[in-house]
């Protein structure tokens, strides 16, 4: 048993199956919003990418849930997104897995809040939100993430 841990092959799945503990409550919400989106018929594309399922969905909210990173390029009236929002989400699964169970509170919270104002901002002024990705969390998932900023579309 010691000697088949020892393999560098055994060594990343037993990190994987930490990893997965270590994310538990996102991988929990991620799977059920997987789920939902697959039963709508939202999902374009699945694929296994930097050790994440990248879920490329047709329409919907886009949002990084441990091991699931539901993203869009589908712009939407309330939040600029386009084509940078893969990279946008695979930030804050980098955040996931840097804060394991500390993720939600501290950034689905504030990320979530952020959501809300930016609905509440379109419904009274008429427009978008110009500050959406300038605070916290989202400015930090734009540079984990390494997203090119020009090319998101304009509030």
């Amino acid at each position: 048993m010691l000697r088949a841990m020892s393999r560098p092959g055994s060594l990343r799945w037993v990190i994987r199956l930490l990893l997965i503990g270590w994310e538990l409550p996102q991988n929990i919400f991620g799977l059920a919003r997987i789920s939902l989106a697959l039963l709508l018929g939202r999902v374009h594309r699945v694929e296994l990418e930097r050790e994440r399922i990248m879920v490329e969905l047709t329409e919907g909210a886009a949002v990084s849930l441990g091991l699931f990173v539901l993203w869009t390029t589908a712009d939407n009236p309330f939040i600029p997104v386009g084509a940078e929002n893969r990279d946008h989400e695979y930030g804050h699964s980098i955040q996931s897995r840097w804060l394991g169970p500390l993720y939600l509170p501290i950034v689905g919270i504030p990320s979530t809040a952020r959501v809300v104002y930016a609905v509440c901002f379109r419904r009274i002024h008429g427009r978008r939100w110009p500050g959406y990705y300038n605070g916290f969390p989202e400015k930090w998932a734009d540079r984990l993430g390494g997203v090119n900023v020009s090319i998101r579309p304009q509030p």
